[in-house]
């Protein structure tokens, strides 16, 4: 019985510690990234880019990784900004 009980508290442990990593990488996204509209993202874009297509992109990205599309500027790293190799 006391296997079990250390067992779960152990699981409990890691769980609680992998949410508040969550928690800590969230909150320094949200810092790091506000919001921005389309407009300041295209603005945001190298020069003679399709407003439309860059649109549609970040439409793309957010709806794939699951981020707010607000949040998604043109400036990102897919693997350090955005952690979606991880």
């Amino acid at each position: 019985m006391l296997d079990f009980l250390f067992f779960f508290s152990g699981i409990a442990l890691i769980l609680a510690l992998v949410l508040a990593l969550e928690a800590k990488r969230s909150r320094d996204f949200r810092r790091r990234w506000p919001p921005i509209s389309d407009d300041e993202f295209v603005a945001k874009c190298s020069p003679g880019t399709n407003r439309e297509r860059a649109l549609k992109v970040r439409r793309i990205i957010s709806e794939q990784l699951g981020l707010p599309y607000q949040r998604i500027h043109p400036d990102q790293s897919f693997i350090e900004d955005l952690d979606c190799c991880n």
